[in-house]
């Protein structure tokens, strides 16, 4: 089906703004949340590490990249601080 005269252009301006908005994160968001359920869990034990220290540990082995990760949990992360912060209360 041929797109009518007139309206080609504003398909291009659509799926230019539909890519634009589409955070940066997603491409890696599935090792992300991966990485989250690995601290939770460690949270979760009696015994945990404080967070900070918990989060360098998974980084490391996942060989995830910290800084990209903590800006991702900034915007992601409130259930991983609800977790941290029952442990703590």
């Amino acid at each position: 089906m041929a797109i009518p005269r007139g309206k080609q252009s504003t398909v291009v301006a659509l799926e230019a703004a539909q890519t634009e908005t589409l955070p940066v994160e997603l491409s890696a968001s599935p090792l992300y949340g991966v990485a989250m359920l690995k601290i939770a869990m460690e949270l979760k034990k009696a015994d945990a590490r404080p967070v900070d220290e918990l989060i360098h540990g998974v980084l490391t082995r996942m060989r995830l990249d910290e800084g990209e990760f903590r800006r991702f949990l900034e915007a992601n992360g409130g259930l991983l601080r609800a977790i941290a912060q029952k442990r703590y209360a």
